[in-house]
């Protein structure tokens, strides 16, 4: 078993204290911030059922179901991650810039699985290029209500008690979530 071998070192992600991670969401233009264990997170399956329902954006974009993972899947994907930060933007046009920014600047001090999850569908092309292959990859990121994660819940469960007021993939809509380590 690998927990039983001696001398094992320690990820540097390991190292980095919340508050320094923190202080990085800060630097960035973060309102809000705090780093949350990975079972703080809520998941549901009536959150994608409302993209299919409710969502002119549903099956037309990658950021969005049926291109991202199902609830299923991404419970599946947070079993690799103990951390993720979760941060509010000055305004829903920042969101992308800022987990894509956190994501960078992240992985280069270690946290080499940090993967930024968006708060509103991907904008970058005027028209999603499904049938081509996705034209940014290396910029866009699925909502995390996409992946059945139920934003409001799991910022209830944070203590952000102004959760009910965000609505999915609303122009109001200010938060993403940056996974970490």
């Amino acid at each position: 078993m690998i927990s039983d071998l001696p001398n094992l070192k320690r990820l540097p992600t390991q190292r980095i204290a919340s508050h320094q991670v923190i202080q990085e969401a800060e630097d960035l233009g973060s309102v809000k911030v705090k780093v949350i264990a990975i079972p703080e997170i809520a998941l549901a399956n009536w959150v994608r059922l409302r993209c299919q329902f409710e969502c002119s954006y549903f099956n037309q974009r990658f950021t969005c179901p049926t291109f991202t993972p199902t609830p299923d899947e991404m419970n599946d994907i947070l079993m690799d991650y103990n951390r993720a930060l979760v941060v509010e933007a000055p305004s829903s046009e920042d969101v992308h810039r800022l987990i894509l920014s956190l994501e960078t600047r992240l992985r280069e001090k270690g946290f080499f699985k940090a993967f930024g999850l968006d708060g509103l569908p991907c904008n970058l092309c005027e028209v999603c290029t499904i049938e081509t292959r996705c034209q940014h990859p290396d910029k866009a990121r699925p909502t995390m209500q996409a992946c059945g994660i139920d934003v409001s819940q799991t910022l209830l469960n944070i203590g952000w008690d102004f959760a009910v007021k965000f609505q999915p993939c609303t122009e109001g809509h200010t938060i993403g979530m940056v996974l970490l380590d």
